[in-house]
């Protein structure tokens, strides 16, 4: 595919793990960092003029009980999914800090989040690295292996991408948000979920129709 467009990926973590990104221009690996600063990561995401920001992380919580419309979608079309509850329910949890680390980068970028509707401006998307790899595989299966051999053989082998920068499993999750934001940029994705409970993007491919 070829693309003409910055795109950033996110991986978003706790505290103290914080926040890993990578940039892709023409769709392929720019530049890497890490900061556990939500107001840092979000400066240097700004600092490309991304077409799109692609995080790891829910953009809102679920309106009642324990998932989201998205989630269920990509669980009823063959991806485990991470679930996230109301948050009255993840406040009283520690497990669901990192959820709200996410939710500071989002307002810290301060572009609007995608709501079902695509425009020309820069804004933020959802992504999932494990579904990202799963609709890039749509069609052929899946390598074996473990989750960092998969997910940098995904890279390598459907997105032409160069992963010798890439140092940890983060780096590669953040890459594949990337690889997602760029589909995104390019009109290529589906869009998961409602608009009262946010949207999950994935890559579009022949195989991967909902």
């Amino acid at each position: 595919m070829t693309s003409h467009k910055t795109t950033i990926g996110i991986d978003v973590g706790g505290a103290k793990k914080g926040f890993h990104a990578v940039a892709n221009q023409n769709g392929l690996y720019l530049e890497k960092f890490h900061s556990i600063h939500p107001d840092e990561i979000a400066a240097w995401a700004l600092s490309h003029n991304p077409s799109a920001v692609a995080i790891d992380a829910p953009s809102m919580f679920s309106l009642k009980g324990g998932s989201r419309k998205a989630e269920r979608d990509l669980v009823s079309n063959g991806m485990r999914c991470f679930y996230t509850p109301t948050r009255a329910l993840a406040v009283k949890s520690r497990f669901y800090d990192w959820v709200f680390n996410g939710e500071l980068l989002y307002q810290k970028l301060g572009l609007p989040i995608f709501m079902g509707e695509q425009s020309q401006e820069p804004c933020i998307i959802e992504t999932f690295p494990h579904a990202v790899q799963m609709s890039l595989w749509a069609g052929d299966s899946n390598p074996v292996g473990n989750k960092r051999a998969v997910r940098e053989s995904t890279l390598a082998l459907k997105a032409n991408y160069d992963t010798s920068q890439l140092s940890k499993i983060d780096f590669i999750d953040a890459a594949l948000c990337a690889v997602s934001a760029d589909y995104f940029a390019h009109h290529q994705y589906i869009a998961y979920g409602c608009k009262t409970e946010g949207y999950i993007i994935l890559p579009k491919s022949r195989s991967n129709q909902p």
